[in-house]
C-alpha cells in the first residue's frame, strides 16, 4: 500500500472515529502518528511525509484545505459510518417533494438555425475522437447544437458560432473550469470554420 492510500485510509478512520468529516492536523497526527511509525519505520520524517501526502491527497480532490489554520475536510467518500445510520432510519416514502415555482430569464434561439447545423455538420459529436452518440425512440441519432459563443455572452446565433455536440461535451462546454471551456470554444470555432 502507497503512503497515500494509507494516509487517506487512516482519515478515513480518523473521521469515522470522531463522526466529523472536519479534522486539524494537530489532532488527526495526535491520533495516528504512531501507526505512521509502525507502518514504515524506517522512515525518519514521518510528520513531513504527512503533510506531503495530505497535499497529494488535496490535489486529487480527496480532501479539502479548509483554511491557513491546519483545517481539513473529507471529501471522496459519500457517507461516514455515523452518516450511513442516520439514513437507515429515514423512511423516505413519506417524503413529499417540495414544489417550487421559478422565474428565469433565458435567451431564445431560432430552430432554424439549430436545424441547419445539424443539417451542415452532421449528427456525431464534434468533440476530439468522439463516439458518445445513441438513437432515439424514432430512430434518429440524439445531439446537442450548442453556440460556441454563448449568447449570453454577445455570440450571434448564425451557423458560424453553431456547433453539435453530445451531451456530455455541450455539458462540458458551458460547466467545465474556466481553461477548459475555452479551450472548447478555441477548438470548435476551428472545427466549425473547416467545415464549412
Amino acid at each position: 500500500m502507497t503512503w497515500k492510500d494509507f494516509v487517506y485510509q487512516q482519515i478515513i478512520q480518523h473521521c469515522n472515529s470522531t463522526g466529523s468529516r472536519t479534522f486539524s492536523l494537530q489532532e488527526f497526527l495526535k491520533e495516528k502518528l504512531a501507526t505512521f511509525q509502525s507502518f514504515r519505520p524506517d522512515n525518519k520524517h514521518v510528520e513531513a511525509k504527512i503533510r506531503q501526502q495530505l497535499q497529494f491527497l488535496r490535489d486529487d480532490n480527496l480532501i479539502s484545505f479548509i483554511d491557513n489554520t491546519g483545517n481539513y475536510t473529507l471529501r471522496g467518500i459519500d457517507l461516514l459510518d455515523v452518516e450511513k445510520e442516520e439514513t437507515a432510519s429515514i423512511d423516505l416514502t413519506k417524503e413529499v417533494p417540495e414544489k417550487r415555482e421559478y422565474l428565469i430569464e433565458t435567451y431564445v434561439r431560432k430552430v432554424k438555425w439549430a436545424k441547419q447545423a445539424i443539417d451542415l455538420l452532421g449528427s456525431n459529436c464534434l468533440f476530439h475522437n468522439c463516439n458518445n452518440i445513441f438513437l432515439r425512440e424514432d430512430g434518429t441519432p440524439y445531439i446537442e447544437v450548442h453556440h460556441i459563443i454563448l449568447l449570453c455572452r454577445g455570440g450571434e446565433d448564425r451557423i458560424w458560432n453553431l456547433s453539435v455536440l453530445c451531451a456530455h461535451h455541450h455539458r462540458m462546454a458551458h460547466f467545465a473550469d474556466v481553461k477548459t471551456q475555452i479551450a472548447i470554444e478555441k477548438f470548435l470555432l476551428k472545427e466549425v470554420t473547416v467545415r464549412m
